[in-house]
Order: structure tokens, then sequence, then C-alpha cells
């Protein structure tokens, strides 16, 4: 499966929150952004690989160059291009995978915990899903992730609101007690009343 792509972003990072030091200030202009080993640039453009996901190519929108460290690349407009290709993994009919995972919570900001908070899973679950980049993730979660980016993505607050909500859910999970509805025949209505 090849991608074809005007340009990239800089690589992963190992933390917990992939891209949001890789996409600083310095995505906007032209500087090195990554190393380049062996023979990155092929016919059919630059194979990127350092972003986490092992099948795009650029065929423009980067420039090759030298650095006092060795062969190095710039990428135009990194931003922009990370959510084009979030938007043709969310739109694709191929099952997700888990470097696919990892962009997308990426490009979310969110942590593993935090996705495994949107999509109702244990962040064990995350976590095994990213450390297999090629196995395919359960199915609800596919759709699940797809749905919640192209939310996000779409700027409807109806994301926000959901992670919210499902925080909130998460913390009354820590205090059962909490969720108890208590309710009370007032006349001929009920009402809940106070715990």
């Amino acid at each position: 499966m090849r991608m074809e792509l005007l340009g990239w972003l800089m690589p992963f990072r190992s933390d917990d929150h992939p891209l949001e030091q890789s996409l600083g200030d310095a995505t906007a202009t032209r500087q090195p952004l990554a190393r380049v080993a062996g023979p990155a640039r092929m016919s059919h453009g630059y194979h990127y690989t350092a972003c986490g996901l092992d099948y795009v190519y650029l065929v423009n929108g980067y420039t090759m160059h030298e650095t006092c460290q060795g062969s190095g690349v710039s990428i135009e407009d990194a931003r922009e291009l990370h959510e084009r290709i979030a938007l043709d993994i969310v739109g694709r009919p191929h099952p997700l995978r888990g470097q696919e995972v990892r962009f997308l919570r990426g490009m979310l900001r969110l942590s593993q915990e935090g996705l495994a908070h949107v999509l109702r899973q244990k962040r064990g679950s995350v976590a095994r899903w990213e450390a297999a980049p090629r196995k395919k993730i359960p199915g609800a979660a596919d759709t699940a992730l797809r749905m919640f980016y192209a939310l996000k993505a779409g700027g409807h607050e109806t994301a926000t609101k959901l992670i919210e909500m499902l925080q909130e859910a998460h913390e009354l999970e820590d205090h059962p007690d909490s969720a108890r509805a208590m309710l009370l025949r007032k006349g001929h209505h009920w009402t809940r009343t106070a715990a």
C-alpha cells in the first residue's frame, strides 16, 4: 500500500504524547526534521518512516540537504500534511492497525490512558495495539476511533464533551456510591434527592 502525499512531518517521540512535541513552531519553517539513513529517497518519492507509518511516500513537499550531522530533510507545512494523512487513514476501508492508532492518538493529543477512556478500553489494550504496528485492532475500537477523530477534526464540540463525559464516568467507577440514584415520591411525581 503506498500513499502519495505532498509533505509530511517530524518523527514521533517515544513519550506518551507522540506528536505533541513534534508539531512545534519549527514545522512551519524549512528546518532539518529528520536524519536520512541509506537510500530513503527513491524514484517514487521519499519514503518517510520516521513518523511511525511504514507506507508513506512523499512525492514532493520536501527538500533534501546536508547538515553537519549528515543528510537531512525539510518538510513543508507538516501540520497540514498530518491532518491530511489522518483524514486519509480514517476514510479508507482498511482496518486500523497499531501504527495508525499511535498516529491518530498523537494527532488527538491524547495519552494512551486518555484514548483508552474514549474507546472504553484499558490502557494496556491501547499499549498492546501500538506495540504491534501491523496487527489489526478490534472492530468496535476501530470504528469508535475513526468516528471520534472525524468529529474532533471537524471541530465539533461533541468530541470535547465526549472526553469530559467519559472522564466523569471513569471517576464514578472509582466512587460507586456517588452513582446511586436516590428517588423520592412527592405528591404525584418522582424526584431525585441527595444521597
